[in-house]
């Protein structure tokens, strides 16, 4: 068998025994892509060793000048990938087997929102889609169906995961069946398929939802996204990126706001406000409490520095 079937194959095997999400499914589409043309597609998998793999890391680091998250996630698939190549006894063993393919990602802690920043998100996100004052189903109902469409998606989109910390992948999943606006839950299909429930804290954001939900109908035509562009098309990732970065604009925020920093603020600001840390580890869809843990650092790094600008008032008779 050679690269390409091999592949093939597995993206195939993915699709229907392992149950990945669409999002999922992509991401290794992608990443086996970059090894097919870097082994050459007609290569066989048996040909595949320590060695190639060795230059194959080089390439990832040095000439693509990947980061490590990026190069992990890459090697992880093909790890998979030769792992079920074994099973089947299309190879003898993995090339991995007995390979130190251990990368170690540096130690960053989060990048969040600061208040103000947040505060002037919401605040534009507001202005833009013409609402303000207390938010009502029926008013936000009138505003949605007069309103630029893109304003109002982004202000739906700012406000579900700044209060969820989702993730974009999982927010532009969302379809409409998924929403109990009564409850107050939104049901989210998450990494590796797995389900849990996310929560809308209050009244006003459950109005702008169901606003959305009831103006974009007839837009949506036959699909039942939440997260819906102009013209009707499911909006992708990179559609709510350009929203955020387009509110971001217009708020005068000079650094670049991606969805992921507002699902770190959204976690830090839960934590900060007393929830306990496994809670919160079901919030966002962590299998592991150590992924959470690292906002706890985040918190201590926001308390350090607190108690030293109270510190320095102190010393300045402030």
């Amino acid at each position: 068998m050679n690269v390409a079937s091999a592949c093939a194959d597995f993206l195939a095997h993915c699709r229907v025994a392992k149950n990945l999400s669409a999002h999922s499914l992509r991401a290794y589409a992608i990443d086996l892509k970059e090894f097919e043309r870097f082994a050459a597609p007609g290569t066989s998998v048996a040909a595949i060793d320590r060695q190639l793999l060795r230059r194959y890391l080089s390439h990832l680091f040095e000439t693509r000048g990947l980061k490590e998250t990026s190069v992990k996630r890459r090697i992880a698939c093909l790890k998979v990938m030769f792992r079920w190549l074994e099973l089947d006894e299309v190879i003898p063993i993995s090339p991995f087997h007995r390979l130190d393919a251990r990368i170690r990602l540096p130690k960053r802690l989060p990048r969040n929102l600061t208040d103000d920043e947040v505060r002037r998100l919401c605040r534009t996100a507001l202005d833009r889609a013409g609402l303000s004052g207390r938010i009502t189903e029926a008013k936000a109902l009138r505003v949605a169906k007069r309103a630029d469409p893109n304003a109002f998606t982004a202000l739906v989109v700012l406000e579900v995961l700044l209060c969820t910390g989702l993730r974009v992948g999982e927010l532009v999943s969302i379809r409409v069946p998924d929403i109990d606006l009564i409850e107050r839950v939104i049901t989210i299909m998450g990494k590796g398929s797995r389900q849990r429930r996310v929560f809308l804290p209050d009244d006003e954001t459950a109005a702008l939802v169901s606003a959305h939900c009831t103006a974009t109908a007839a837009r949506r035509g036959e699909h039942d996204r939440l997260v819906v562009t102009a013209s009707g098309a499911p909006g992708t990732t990179q559609f709510v990126r350009s929203l955020l970065r387009e509110t971001a604009r217009n708020a005068g925020i000079a650094r670049r706001i991606t969805p992921h920093m507002l699902r770190h603020t959204a976690a830090t600001r839960l934590l900060e406000n007393g929830l306990d840390i496994r809670l919160v580890q079901r919030l966002l869809g962590h299998q592991s409490i150590s992924t959470t843990e690292i906002y706890t650092a985040v918190t201590d790094t926001s308390l350090k520095a607190a108690i030293g600008r109270a510190a320095a008032r102190m010393k300045g008779g402030g």
